[in-house]
């Protein structure tokens, strides 16, 4: 079958449906499901991914409620939520349960069980925890994120990096407050995704994920899309590295933006002949050694090469997929400049009466499509424009 003929017969699309699963073995909640009138979920590649559950709990005739005394629901018992689009299930969030709130207005008819939800970070900031990491022998951040995670039956994701080993680590803090504080002094990102834990750089190389499309007649799963190109960030950061000798000056070095750029013109091509130079400092802050220095000075300034910023709504079920951060994806149908591959930085997944929406924000460190104004999938979309 040709591509656009692909295309054509993907559009035949089912409603996508939400699949909640709760307990330790993960079980459908089945004759509450009809009950279940909004899921939000929140997910982000700097904060926990949390939500919402609203439920139209009843009464029953034994002065039981359905949902609130099923006991399907209680604090900290696991919870998985999921799309399922008939063809596929995907995974938005797994976590715990973390806030039970049951709502009884006036109106009987109005009452609700409302659910908070977290991803598996949740269960990593229970036990403030006093201890040195690497006193009698060097250990990687890698290391001690396996020691924290595995007791909570976490794993650690095989493309995790190793992190830093130059120094002895002082924890008096949850686990996830410390392993927070571990990804900021290496630059890393730190995301729970099902039942794993990420521990690195950006990822941003590698197969992206299925393409946003944009004015692409029946092929089109973006409901809309702004995107905001700024000018006011650095393209260097200045750091002071410590003398090798006693009495000499420190030494400034300069860092520049070194992450694979999403285009063929990196941010920093564009206003380097401004006259002026666009470079900010950082300074030591406390203990930090410098290695740590330079590695957070390094993530500030590829942080700012992230300059171009998207923000738009797909219909979940027209798009087929879980919108997932942490990951790159194609944006098909907004031009030379514009198209291309993106970061996805969040992602708001909403059901409600209306279906299935993903509210998501993009961002890019470079312009120019590397694929010459959208590749094979760019013309197919041509060619579905030209046709309807």
């Amino acid at each position: 079958m040709s591509l656009l003929g692909a295309i054509l017969e993907s559009k035949i699309t089912a409603p996508a449906s939400c699949l909640i699963e709760t307990g330790t073995s993960m079980e459908d909640i089945d004759v509450l499901a009809p009950l279940v009138t909004n899921v939000e979920i929140q997910t982000s590649r700097a904060e926990a991914a949390t939500g919402k559950i609203v439920i139209e709990d009843r009464r029953k005739e034994d002065g039981q409620w359905m949902a609130a005394d099923s006991g399907r629901f209680a604090r900290w018992m696991p919870i998985r939520v999921s799309v399922d689009f008939e063809t596929h299930i995907e995974e938005i969030i797994r976590g715990t349960i973390v806030e039970i709130t049951p709502n009884y207005p006036n109106n009987g008819g109005g009452c609700t069980l409302e659910i908070q939800v977290q991803d598996d970070s949740s269960v990593l900031d229970r036990d403030q925890m006093r201890t040195v990491w690497g006193a009698d022998e060097p250990m990687s951040d890698r290391q001690i994120l396996e020691e924290l995670v595995s007791p909570a039956g976490l794993e650690v994701d095989g493309e995790s990096s190793d992190g830093q080993s130059s120094r002895s680590l002082s924890q008096d803090a949850t686990p996830i407050q410390f392993l927070m504080e571990r990804a900021r002094a290496n630059g890393y990102e730190l995301i729970f995704q099902e039942g794993k834990v990420y521990f690195g750089p950006k990822r941003l190389t590698g197969e992206a994920q299925a393409a946003i499309m944009v004015y692409a007649g029946k092929a089109t799963n973006c409901l809309s899309l702004s995107i905001k190109d700024e000018a006011q960030h650095p393209d260097g950061v200045r750091f002071d590295v410590a003398p090798q000798e006693g009495g000499t000056a420190p030494v400034t070095e300069t860092l520049t933006a070194d992450e694979e750029p999403l285009g063929s013109a990196p941010a920093a091509s564009e206003g380097a002949d401004a006259g002026t130079e666009s470079v900010w400092r950082v300074s030591r802050e406390g203990d930090e050694s410098e290695e740590e220095v330079r590695a957070r000075a390094q993530a500030l300034v590829n942080e700012h090469a992230f300059r171009v910023r998207a923000t738009g709504e797909l219909d979940g079920s027209l798009y087929g997929h879980v919108l997932k951060v942490a990951r790159t994806v194609k944006v098909d149908g907004t031009g030379e400049r514009y198209g291309g591959v993106y970061y996805v930085d969040k992602v708001s997944h909403v059901f409600d009466a209306t279906g299935y929406r993903q509210t998501f924000e993009l961002m890019r460190n470079a312009t120019g499509d590397d694929a010459g104004g959208g590749g094979p999938l760019g013309a197919a979309t041509s060619a579905i424009s030209s046709l309807f």
